[in-house]
């Protein structure tokens, strides 16, 4: 059996650690592979001597319940994925192991560096009492700033230019609904397509608000006091936001039922040829527009950054990260598993020794093996390292440096270059024209704003964060249905009653202890 004091020592015989997993969304596996038994369950053998065994393997959607019966019955796996309200639990249950020896023995520097890029917020995050409980899911919050997508062919259509304030928007907008902006002779157009979901990303109105200097669910400093933090959603300057879309829907530049529909339904609507612009990230390409752009080759959309409704730049709104985190049982003799399994997935990815078949295989790359590793770090960096290198690739036409996602992203702008239409989302990000060149200037330019509360949630949080936010779903919503805007001050007293004063009141002891 391995040694712990040894990071590259082997379990010999093999031994067999337990997981539980949501299985990612549209997976496929090539033939004979399962998500028991892939490429990554067999590296994992090969190289340090543990079968990784899934006891259950559920969907995403139903993943949070059912890891919940799991730990109520209190038979934990030996490692598995919590959000940040499970970890707590677990955690002030004195039910996990502490990893803080396990990590600084078997994590590799190229993991350490992966899990720091965030300034390591997130594994403060993940440390309790000075020992580290958890290995964070660090990514690319940057990713998630937001710029608006427009059809560029409909601006064209009807002699627009490009928004470079909120009036501009605003106006491209009503001419979106009214001035027959695909040149069909109907009036079946909308300005701005949006969902029942108002505070996400694509199809919210996350970054509808920051271009009021409002934001959504998350804290930002109180601007009267820089050491204070607030709640970004019950503060003033929302209320300008909502009766401006109040009174876009009232003029139907919003479609009348977006208040019962989800992304799926919104993605059809924009397919479909009925929605000309939509808030949303640097991914969206690939995720949604693509589709889009396969049914209308005509279809011409277009990223932008924020518009401002003054004259003070926009900062998109983007998450602290905190949210995502592997923990492993106290009753767990192999907690090393869990960083073994974390270091895999990074070596294997970015390391000398990454391989691209643990990326992508396939024919057409349609195995997406990266999905089949639950534990994965990528670096708060990833997708933007990615975009650099992959154009200084095409310019130098030297792509030895790539590595295997890079060289990935690499083949198949080539190949959009080279006249397969159907790669136009990858090269619509990664490519030249790229909505990751977008991002790169927001992140030069500074015009991010991340949530300044970057710790797992609260006592109070725990127990009052959903009800606090239906009361927030239920008032926006009502107020672009045509409530009074006043119905939000009521709201911010009710608020504060329910326990947003109290949480306020915790979160600000925590940013103190930060100082």
């Amino acid at each position: 059996m391995a040694a712990n004091s040894d990071p590259s020592a082997k379990y010999d015989p093999p031994i067999t650690v337990t997981t539980v997993r949501a299985q990612a969304d549209v997976t496929e596996f090539a033939e004979g592979d399962t998500m028991d038994s892939n490429i990554w369950t067999k590296h994992l053998l090969d190289t340090y001597g543990f079968q990784l065994k899934n006891t259950w393997v559920t969907d995403s959607a139903g993943y949070k319940d059912k890891l919940n019966v799991t730990i109520a019955s209190g038979d934990l796996p030996d490692f598995f994925k919590v959000d940040a309200t499970q970890f707590k639990q677990l955690a002030d249950a004195g039910s996990l192991a502490d990893l803080t020896d396990v990590y600084n023995t078997f994590a590799s520097d190229l993991l350490k560096g992966k899990l720091n890029e965030d300034g390591g917020n997130t594994l403060k995050a993940a440390t309790i009492d000075g020992k580290l409980m958890a290995l964070p899911y660090v990514t690319a919050t940057m990713d998630g700033a937001g710029m608006v997508w427009i059809r560029k062919d409909w601006l064209d259509n009807l002699s627009l230019s490009a928004p470079k304030t909120m009036d501009d928007l605003l106006a491209i907008s009503k001419a979106f609904k009214n001035n027959d902006p695909d040149k069909n002779g109907k009036n079946d157009t909308v300005g701005l397509g949006i969902t029942k979901d108002i505070f996400t990303g694509y199809g919210g109105l996350n970054f509808f608000l920051n271009s009021f200097h409002s934001y959504g669910k998350m804290w930002i400093e109180d601007p009267k006091d820089k050491s204070k933090l607030v709640y970004g959603a019950v503060q003033p300057e929302a209320k300008k936001a909502l009766s401006t879309l109040q009174e876009m829907y009232n003029a139907g530049e919003i479609d009348k039922e977006f208040s019962v529909k989800t992304s799926t339904q919104l993605t059809d609507d924009i397919v479909s040829g009925k929605v000309g612009m939509a808030f949303g990230t640097m991914a969206n390409p690939i995720n949604y527009f693509s589709k889009s752009v396969a049914k209308d080759p005509k279809a011409k959309w277009e990223m932008y950054q924020l518009t401002s409704v003054d004259d003070q730049p926009v900062k998109a709104q983007i998450s602290s990260g905190i949210g995502t985190f592997w923990v492993a049982s106290k009753k767990s003799k192999y907690p090393d598993a869990l960083v073994k399994t974390m270091d895999a997935f990074v070596q294997k990815l970015f390391s000398d020794k990454a391989e691209f078949k643990f990326m992508y295989d396939g024919p057409n790359l349609k195995y997406h093996t990266f999905k089949y590793m639950d534990v994965q770090a990528w670096g708060a960096r990833k997708n933007l390292d990615a975009y650099l290198a992959v154009n200084a690739a095409l310019k130098s036409n030297e792509e030895s440096k790539l590595n295997p996602e890079q060289k990935g992203y690499y083949d198949q702008v080539k190949a959009y270059q080279g006249g397969d239409a159907a790669q136009w989302g990858t090269y619509k990000v990664f490519g030249p024209e790229g909505s990751l060149g977008l991002l790169e200037n927001i992140v030069k330019d500074n015009l991010m704003y991340p949530d300044q509360y970057f710790s797992i949630p609260t006592d109070t949080m725990v127990q009052r964060q959903s009800t606090l936010s239906d009361l927030l779903d239920e008032t926006y919503m009502g107020i672009i249905l045509g409530d009074s805007v006043d119905t939000f001050d009521g709201m911010v007293t009710k608020w504060n009653q329910l326990g947003g004063e109290e949480m306020t009141k915790q979160v600000n002891e925590w940013k103190s202890a930060q100082q």
